[in-house]
Parts: C-alpha cells; structure tokens; sequence
C-alpha cells in the first residue's frame, strides 16, 4: 500500500457512498496517515457536496485485536495455512535434520484451498459480522457487542504472552 493507492480506495469510497458518512479504522501503516492522504481528506472534508470521511489509526499491537480484517480473515486464514502445512508434513517424509521444501505450487495450493475454506464458511456463518461484534465495534448493538468484545480479550488473555504483558505492566504514577 503506498498513500497514492490509499487516496484512490477513498475515491472509490466516495464514489460508493455518495454525500455519506464514511469511517475508516485502519492499522498504522505509513500510507495510511500519510501527509498526502490526510490533505486529500482534510479537502474532501471541506466540501459540503462530498461525503465526509472520517479516519481512525489502531495502534501498534493491536490490530489482531481490534481490527476487523484481521479477526475475521487475517487470524482465520493464516490457521487454515498452517493446518495445510501440518498436514502436508504428516504426509511427508522427513529426514532428521534436514529442512521441510515445499515447492511454490503447493504453497499456492494451500493458500488457495484456505480461501476457498474461508469463503465456504462465510457463506454458512455470520464471519465478518460477528468480528465487528467481537472488536466491539458494533454501534447497532452496543452492549452484546461490549459483552462479545469483552469475551473476545479473555480468550486472547490464554495466550501466555499476552496474559504475561497485562499482569506485569503497571501504570506510572503522574504527579
């Protein structure tokens, strides 16, 4: 992503959602908040004719957390990746010693198959709809979603580093 494509899917935003309110929350990448993409919103801003786009940064560390992408599609696909390759390991014979080559077609092969999963899923599942809940970003429905969110943190707090980081930071004390 370089700030020129990230004025251009705005553009396209605003053609998809004419005279709207349009909100972004996107990870901390450069592009993103870019000198260049923050004017193009600022001047689109200030033209009452336009839709009006307003911008939120997810701060480092916490995009597999909050940002939706990434709990619906992100965290999903890159489980289904590495059950391909485990699998694919199981069916391989492997010498002591010597490093797993998997040729760049079947690396294909398992991202292909892990997209054709995760599409099979949504279609039967409310996928993205319920990472909006989970991120606690649901407005329609702000207490189930605080409630799915506040669920959704307890279950990242099993991870053994995560739980380590909470536990063991403290606040400074401002005087």
């Amino acid at each position: 992503m370089t700030s020129q494509a990230a004025i251009i899917y705005l553009q396209h935003l605003l053609t998809l959602f004419p005279k709207k309110k349009i909100g972004l929350i996107w990870d901390k990448h450069s592009s993103h908040y870019s000198e260049e993409v923050m004017e193009f919103i600022d001047n689109n801003n200030k033209d009452p004719e336009k839709g009006k786009i307003i911008s939120a940064i997810v701060d480092e560390g916490l995009t597999p957390i909050i940002q939706v992408p990434d709990v619906a599609v992100n965290k999903p696909f890159k489980q289904k990746l590495k059950e391909h390759y485990y699998k694919y390991r199981l069916e391989t014979e492997i010498k002591v010693g010597r490093k797993v080559k998997v040729s760049r077609e079947k690396v294909v092969e398992f991202i292909l198959n892990s997209i054709d999963e995760i599409n099979a899923e949504s279609t039967k599942t409310y996928l993205i709809h319920d990472a909006f809940k989970y991120c606690g970003l649901n407005p329609w429905s702000l207490k189930n979603s605080l409630d799915a969110f506040a669920e959704h943190l307890d279950k990242l707090e099993s991870n053994q580093i995560l739980k380590a980081m909470i536990t063991n930071q403290t606040a400074v004390q401002l005087d």
